[in-house]
């Protein structure tokens, strides 16, 4: 049986024709990615959908182009270059998106948190979003400019790649305390001035699925904490990643390290009031 056979009004049909056609994968991916940038060339659009094959993502564009909401253009012949952008029928489905939008935002309740992954190398962002995706929502970003487009009010979480070009950790942790939780990521040996950075947590590379997900779900559980409290936690996790490494003559001879102890004990010292 189709929904033609249903026992609904026929002039329902094309609005259920249109369902089906948005329900696929990739379809409405691609009608937001033209929507909102524009007119884009194959590569374009390959290298801007993460996680879409060469193949998926032709096969994509000829339905969207039978349904006649984008079209292809000849840019130049040598060496052929062509472009795809949206047809009057698909820039029309703007304010069809945007109600979605309204209607989800009103009606529906998001329960999957989302964690934003930032490293440059997307063969890492890839484990670790197999690792994380199956509990949370993943938004994945390789440079600058995707984490800054990637970050906004949606993201619980940020794993941090602490040497990402282009982004202060230092300034982006004071700049979105308020609004996330943020653990970055370090190398084998991170220098001891990351203790003065005010992140929630430190991952040493490599870490294994079992961390990431510990990391992640921490955080979650904290969120209640208060200011202090969550200071507190953070010192206390920072603290105890570094004395793993370091000899405690080596740390002693850092300023951060004296600095994060001397608040440790502030902060015990008022809890304990």
């Amino acid at each position: 049986m189709t929904y033609r056979d249903a026992d609904i009004p026929a002039e329902n049909h094309r609005a259920l024709e249109a369902l089906t056609l948005l329900s696929k994968k990739w379809s409405p991916i691609i009608l937001l990615m033209l929507q909102h940038h524009g007119s884009q060339g194959f590569n374009e659009l390959l290298e801007g959908v993460p996680d879409i094959s060469s193949k998926v993502l032709s096969d994509t564009l000829d339905t969207l182009q039978e349904a006649g909401l984008i079209e292809r253009r000849v840019v130049s012949e040598s060496p052929l270059r062509v472009e795809y952008d949206l047809t009057e029928a698909g820039r029309d489905m703007e304010p069809i998106f945007e109600s979605l939008a309204d209607w989800v935002e009103a009606h529906l309740e998001t329960t999957t948190r989302t964690v934003l992954l930032a490293d440059g190398d997307r063969r890492i962002t890839e484990m670790y979003r197999q690792w994380l995706s199956d509990r949370y929502t993943v938004v994945r970003a390789h440079d600058s400019k995707e984490f800054y487009e990637r970050f906004d009010d949606r993201i619980d979480v940020v794993l941090l790649d602490a040497g990402l070009p282009g982004i202060d950790p230092r300034r982006f942790v004071d700049d979105a305390k308020e609004l996330c939780r943020t653990a970055l990521i370090v190398g084998d040996r991170p220098d001891p001035e990351l203790l003065s950075v005010d992140c929630d947590d430190i991952l040493r590379k490599p870490f294994v699925r079992e961390t990431a997900l510990k990391t992640v779900a921490d955080q979650l559980s904290r969120l209640e904490e208060s200011e202090d409290q969550r200071a507190r936690t953070a010192l206390e996790a920072k603290r105890s990643l570094f004395e793993s490494i370091y000899s405690t003559e080596q740390l002693e001879e850092e300023q951060a390290y004296r600095d994060a102890l001397a608040r440790l004990t502030e902060l015990e010292r008022q809890e304990s009031e």
